[in-house]
């Protein structure tokens, strides 16, 4: 009797710390701001996760969220909801120009993949924990956000890497292309990229999940273009239109 209740309190323990490793894997950095040093941090599971003791390691610098400013939202994180703060690291730092910034349970060597929940890089490779992150897939090892900050995170909760990392948009400039669609969704043969008429000389790309570009094209007047997949690898491809600081991404799956 005693090694059948010993046994059932293992398996409880098990499935209560699975259930808190999973709920934490929903949390996750989704806009980074150098010039202002400010990020947001978004709970994309079903349950309110207490945050006030999580940390944020920038090379090699790090800092507990309760002692950062906070900008809007609450540390206790609710489904869906999303928080904002201004970063401060041990001594003093904020996050640089070219940087990289991992997200951590509050126990743990920020060396361990298992205390790292999060990441994300910008501006160059090989920064502070990257190796970390490699480790855990959550980054390719050497790439970055080459893109203008500041840098919004445009993928849902599975989705991670450079691929899924864009400059963010404000209202007006998203609300002028939102008239951007690629079809079929899912292609095995051609896709097709419709853009609007006020969108002029922009520039389609197309890139895989590591971040390696496919294709770019001078889009120039046309407002339809026909891309030949047919020779692609099957997978998620994200495809990105772009006019001056115009920019908008959109996925779409090779069959």
């Amino acid at each position: 009797m005693r090694k059948k209740y010993t046994f059932y309190s293992l398996l409880l323990i098990f499935c209560f710390g699975f259930s808190i490793q999973n709920a934490n894997a929903q949390l996750r950095i989704t806009e980074v701001d150098p010039s202002t040093e400010r990020i947001k941090i978004k709970n994309f599971g079903a349950t309110t996760i207490n945050i006030t003791s999580y940390r944020l390691c920038s090379k090699f610098k790090y800092g507990t969220l309760s002692d950062m400013a906070l900008i809007d939202g609450f540390l206790n994180l609710m489904p869906n909801a999303t928080v904002e703060v201004t970063v401060a690291l041990s001594g003093g730092n904020a996050i640089d120009d070219a940087a990289d910034l991992g997200l951590y349970l509050p126990t743990g060597n920020f060396g361990t993949p298992a205390s790292m929940i999060d990441f994300t890089q910008w501006g160059s490779g090989g920064n502070g924990r990257e190796s970390v992150a490699v480790t855990n897939n959550f980054w390719t090892a050497g790439t970055f956000i080459n893109v203008a900050a500041p840098y919004e995170f445009i993928g849902g909760a599975n989705d991670r890497g450079v691929a899924f990392w864009d400059t963010l948009l404000n209202t007006e400039n998203f609300e002028e292309i939102t008239k951007f669609n690629i079809s079929p969704n899912p292609a095995s043969l051609n896709l097709n990229v419709s853009i609007p008429s006020s969108i002029e000389n922009a520039t389609l790309r197309v890139f895989d999940l590591l971040g390696k570009k496919v294709i770019e094209e001078e889009v120039g007047s046309l407002q339809t273009i026909s891309v030949d997949v047919s020779k692609w690898n099957t997978g998620v491809y994200i495809v990105r239109v772009s006019s001056d600081d115009v920019t908008q991404t959109k996925r779409f799956i090779k069959q």
